[in-house]
């Protein structure tokens, strides 16, 4: 079961999307993959379960849709 994000979780998030929109969504959208495989790796590595990580890698892939939609 994968836990709620903390109020610290959020606000940091936050700080990393005031920063992204210096950057074109492209560039963000780059970023947050190359972030995504090194974590898929990382978890492979360690014989991580399937359930492992699972809530950041979707939070990933949301971030990576909010960019690419923002254009």
């Amino acid at each position: 079961m994968a836990r709620d994000f903390d109020q610290r979780t959020i606000e940091r998030a936050a700080v990393f999307l005031k920063v992204a929109d210096r950057y074109s969504g492209d560039e963000v959208d780059v970023a947050l993959n190359a972030v995504r495989g090194a974590i898929e790796v990382s978890l492979r590595e360690i014989c991580a379960g399937a359930n492992a990580g699972r809530s950041l890698i979707e939070a990933i892939d949301a971030a990576r849709s909010f960019v690419r939609n923002k254009a």
